[in-house]
């Protein structure tokens, strides 16, 4: 029987290898040239003009766009079917705009229709609330106010659709 420490190196050896055998060349591929065909390429590009933007700008010392930054377009951003409903307003449509990098979004949602919303859209959509404000005491006997909870003002429920049917 071996007597000692146990030689770890070895044992450390295969895992070493897979993570040599994982890494891949990544092929530098000018921005112009980049294909824009899926969601994916479009948040890689807006990644790849930020940082450019922030490295001449740094380099050239003044702060100038010198890559323009595109949104995705919306046939591309991933959806959800959901039924849309008010809680504050329940007859009253809602004109939703939402502009980032990645989505350019305006259409008037009607309460109790079903719509195939983009994934940003309904994250914009479920922050939207109104807080709550309460009372609370802090360990030196003061009292502050804070957000102690928040209360929707949009209902917004998934539709999942039956495979069999």
């Amino acid at each position: 029987m071996p007597r000692g420490i146990p030689n770890k190196k070895k044992e450390q050896l295969p895992e070493l290898k897979k993570m040599v055998v994982r890494q891949e060349e990544v092929k530098e591929i000018a921005i112009e040239d980049m294909p824009l065909t899926t969601y994916k390429e479009y948040k890689a590009y807006n990644k790849k003009a930020k940082w450019m933007n922030k490295t001449l700008s740094i380099k050239h010392g003044e702060k100038k766009v010198y890559c323009t930054i595109k949104p995705c377009p919306i046939d591309l951003h991933p959806t959800q079917r959901v039924i849309f409903n008010r809680k504050d307003q329940p007859r009253n449509p809602l004109p939703v705009f939402l502009s980032t990098e990645m989505i350019e979004f305006k259409q008037t949602l009607i309460p109790g229709k079903t719509y195939d919303l983009p994934l940003a859209v309904l994250a914009f959509l479920s922050n939207c609330s109104t807080p709550i404000w309460e009372w609370h005491e802090n360990p030196d006997g003061s009292k502050e106010t804070r957000i102690a909870s928040r209360d929707p003002r949009f209902a917004i429920r998934t539709i999942y659709e039956d495979e069999d049917a």
